[in-house]
């Protein structure tokens, strides 16, 4: 067995101080910032939420004035 096979595979499990130190100034508890890559999927999406959104809109302004209408011709019985 070779020994620098022997040790590449130790250093898998176990990190070196430096390494450590180095992931924990990466991190910014604070702040976190998503960056968001836009992909056809995700484009896909947007434009079915924006679709369902518009479907409910209308949805709801039809049954406003079907209540308008109601309130009206009881308020004229």
């Amino acid at each position: 067995m070779v020994i620098g096979a022997a040790r590449g595979r130790r250093r898998n499990w176990r990190r070196t101080k430096s390494e450590r130190r180095r992931q924990k100034a990466g991190k910014d508890p604070g702040h976190k910032t998503i960056v968001r890559n836009e992909t056809p999927q995700d484009e896909q999406l947007d434009r079915l939420l924006l679709s369902a959104l518009k479907y409910w809109e209308v949805e709801r302004d039809l049954i406003e004035e079907r209540l308008a209408t109601m309130r009206s011709a009881t308020a004229a019985s």
